[in-house]
C-alpha cells in the first residue's frame, strides 16, 4: 500500500468503535472554533489510526493541522507493542484537553515520532500577579492573570517570576505551598515556613503554580516511555506538561534528536493572554531512569521548565544487613536489579567497592520495625522512608564483602551508561542544567545559560536514592553562562553527610569548558580517581553565593573559583 496518512492512536479500536466517518483533520482554528470541533477532530484521529494499524503499515505520515485529543484511560494516545514503525507528523499539532499524559509507550521497539508539537487547553498550571504580601512573607495575594486557569491544586511548589525580565526573581522554590481559591480569579498562596532573607518577591511579581482539569483522572509526563529499545523522537515539540517532558523507564538506546521544550510565544498562543506563558514545563524536560544503553540527546532545546533540564540515572537499594557474600536490601520497587547483574556498593561512610555481581536474589519479608526506625533518620525524601522501600530481599554476590546498615547499591547495568548530551541549549530554570549519574558517557558542545542551581552536575543522590557513579566520563567543550550555581561539580555525599573518598568516581575528563558567571567554585572535583583537566576557562561572579544547603563538606576548607577535594 506504500505510505498510509494516519494519525496513530495506540488503542486497538475498530472503525465501528469509532463511531465517525471520513472527516477532514482540522485545520488550526480559534480556541472557541476549536473546542466546537473536538469531539469531531479526536473520532477522526481515531479512526485514520485504526485503517493504520490494522494494514500493518511501517510509515504512517498524518496530515498537518491542528488536532484537539481527549484522553482515553488518562492517556491521550498510547503505542504499545510496535515494531519498526515511523510516524512522520511534521506541521501536526496536538492539544491535549485534559491535564494528563499526552504520550504514553510501551513495549516498542525500532519506534520513530518525527515532528510533532504538543500543547494543553487548559494549561496545567496558572499565572498570577502579586497583590499584597504578609508582613512575614509566608502570605501572598495575587490576581489570576487573563487568560489562565485558577489554581485547583490545594498544594504544591510555588516560583516568583519578574514581571520585566518573565525570568525567575531569585532562586528558591517554595515547596508545600498551598494555595486557596478566596473569590473569582482571586488566590492567597500560603508558605509552609518563612525565608524572609532570601523571599524576594515583590507587588506586581507573577506567582507560578500547578493547576489541573483531568475530569478522568491524571497521570504525570508528557511523553513517557516503558520497556522500549531504539526509541526515536525527532524534533518533537513540548510547550507544556503536568509533570516531566520526555521521560523513559527502563528503555534501551533510545535518541532524542532536535527535540524542544520551550514556552510558547504569544503570536502563536491558543489564545490571548494578559502576559505571556512564564514556563514551559512543570518539572523535568528530559528524564532517563534505569537505561541499559542510556540516551542520546542531540541538539535538543530545553527552556524555562520547573525543574532540571536532562536527567539520566538509576536507583539505589538500600542495605540493612550484611552477612558475607549475602545482603538484606529493602527495594524502591522490583525487577530494576536481576541475577548477573554487576552493581556498584557505595558504603554509608563514602566509600565505593570494586564492582561485584549478583549470583541470586529471593524475596524476604517486608520493612522491620528497626529499619523503619533507622531510616527514619536519615536524610532521605519522606515518602521513600515512610513508604517506597516496604520489601526486602536477600542478595547474594559472587564474593563477600563488609559494609554497614546504610549502604547503597544499584544495577551498573541500568544507570544509563552509554549516554551522549551533544550541542544542546539548556537554561532559564529552577535547578539544574544536566544532572547525570552514568558513565561511559559524553557531555559534549552545549549551551548551557541562566540554570539557577549547578549547571552540569555529576552526583548520585541519596536523598532521592538515584544511582549511580559515573567512570569514563569526557564533559568538553560546554559553554556556562549566567548561572545562579556552580558551573560544573562532579562530588558525592555520602548517608552519613561525609564527602566521598577518592575512586568514587573514575577516569574523569573535563577539557575546553568555559564558565561565565555564577557563584564560586565555578568547578568542583571531588572524590575522583583518574582525573584529567585542561584548558577550561572559569570566571565566577563575586556577586553571587551558593545558598546553605548546597554548600556540602567539601566547603568547610573555603571555597575558591576551582577546587579539588579528595582527588588522586
Amino acid at each position: 500500500m506504500g505510505r498510509v496518512r494516519a494519525l496513530i492512536f495506540g488503542m486497538g479500536l475498530s472503525l465501528a468503535q469509532t463511531g465517525c466517518g471520513n472527516q477532514k483533520p482540522m485545520e488550526a482554528a480559534d480556541p472557541v472554533d476549536a473546542e466546537q470541533q473536538t469531539a469531531v477532530a479526536t473520532a477522526d484521529l481515531r479512526e485514520i489510526l485504526t485503517l493504520a494499524i490494522a494494514s500493518g503499515e511501517k510509515e504512517i505520515v498524518i496530515p498537518p493541522g491542528r488536532y484537539r485529543v481527549k484522553p482515553v484511560n488518562r492517556e491521550h494516545l498510547r503505542f504499545e507493542g510496535l515494531n519498526g514503525v515511523t510516524i512522520i507528523a511534521d506541521g501536526v499539532e496536538m492539544i491535549c484537553t485534559e491535564t494528563t499524559r499526552a504520550i504514553s509507550i510501551e513495549n516498542c521497539q525500532d519506534l520513530t515520532i518525527r515532528g510533532l508539537s504538543i500543547d494543553y487547553d487548559p494549561l496545567p498550571y496558572t499565572q498570577a500577579r502579586i497583590t499584597a504580601i504578609s508582613e512575614d512573607k509566608t502570605r501572598l495575594e495575587a490576581d489570576v492573570i487573563e487568560g489562565y486557569p485558577e489554581p485547583v491544586q490545594n498544594s504544591g511548589s510555588m516560583e516568583i517570576f519578574d514581571p520585566a525580565t518573565n525570568r525567575l526573581r531569585g532562586r528558591i522554590t517554595y515547596f508545600g505551598t498551598r494555595s486557596e481559591l478566596v473569590g473569582p480569579g482571586k488566590a492567597v498562596f500560603t508558605k509552609p515556613r518563612t525565608q524572609p532573607e532570601s523571599a524576594l518577591e515583590q507587588i506586581g511579581d507573577i506567582v507560578v503554580f500547578k493547576s489541573s482539569h483531568a475530569p478522568g483522572g491524571e497521570i504525570p509526563h508528557a511523553i513517557a516511555a516503558a520497556r522500549s529499545r531504539n526509541l526515536t523522537l525527532e524534533n518533537v515539540t513540548l510547550h507544556a506538561s503536568n509533570s516531566f517532558g520526555f521521560y523513559e523507564n527502563g528503555c534501551d538506546g533510545s535518541k532524542y534528536i532536535g527535540c524542544r521544550v520551550d514556552r510558547r510565544p504569544p503570536e502563536s498562543d491558543l489564545m490571548p493572554r494578559a502576559h505571556l506563558r512564564i514556563r514551559s514545563l512543570n518539572a523535568d524536560a528530559y528524564h532517563s531512569k534505569n537505561a541499559g544503553h542510556g540516551p542520546r540527546y542531540e541538539r535538543c532545546v530545553a527552556r524555562f521548565m520547573g525543574d532540571d533540564a536532562i536527567a539520566i540515572n538509576g536507583d539505589f537499594h538500600f542495605v540493612t544487613r550484611c552477612e558475607g557474600a549475602t545482603l538484606r536490601v529493602l527495594s524502591k520497587h522490583e525487577g530494576f536489579m536481576k541475577e548477573g547483574d554487576e552493581v556498584q556498593i557505595f558504603t554509608y561512610g563514602g566509600k565505593r567497592l570494586e564492582n561485584c555481581r549478583i549470583v541470586s536474589i529471593s524475596h524476604d519479608g517486608g520493612r522491620t520495625e528497626e529499619e523503619s526506625a533507622f531510616l527514619s533518620v536519615l536524610k532521605m525524601n519522606e515518602r521513600l522512608r515512610k513508604t517506597a522501600m516496604a520489601t526486602g530481599y536477600l542478595v547474594t554476590l559472587d564474593r563477600e564483602i563488609t559494609v554497614a546498615p546504610g549502604t547503597l547499591i544499584c544495577s551498573a547495568d541500568r544507570i544509563g551508561n552509554g549516554f551522549e548530551i551533544r550541542d544542546c541549549t539548556l537554561g532559564f530554570n529552577r535547578s539544574r542544567g544536566i544532572l547525570v549519574k552514568a558513565g561511559r558517557g559524553e557531555i559534549t558542545g552545549n549551551t548551557i545559560e541562566g540554570s539557577a542551581m549547578t549547571a552540569i552536575l555529576i552526583s548520585p543522590e541519596y536523598w532521592w536514592m538515584e544511582a549511580g557513579l559515573s567512570d569514563d566520563l569526557v564533559i568538553s567543550d560546554n559553554r556556562i553562562t549566567d548561572g545562579g550555581g556552580m558551573g560544573i561539580a562532579i562530588v558525592a555525599v555520602s548517608g552519613n553527610s561525609s564527602l566521598a573518598a577518592p575512586g568514587a568516581f573514575r577516569n574523569i575528563t573535563l577539557r575546553n569548558n568555559t564558565i561565565l558567571g555564577g557563584a564560586a567554585p565555578g568547578m568542583l572535583l571531588a572524590s575522583i580517581r583518574n582525573l584529567t583537566e585542561e584548558g577550561n576557562s572559569v570566571e565566577t561572579d563575586p556577586s553571587k553565593s551558593l545558598h546553605t544547603w548546597e554548600i556540602g563538606p567539601w566547603g568547610k576548607s573555603g571555597i575558591q573559583p576551582v577546587m579539588k577535594v579528595h582527588v588522586d
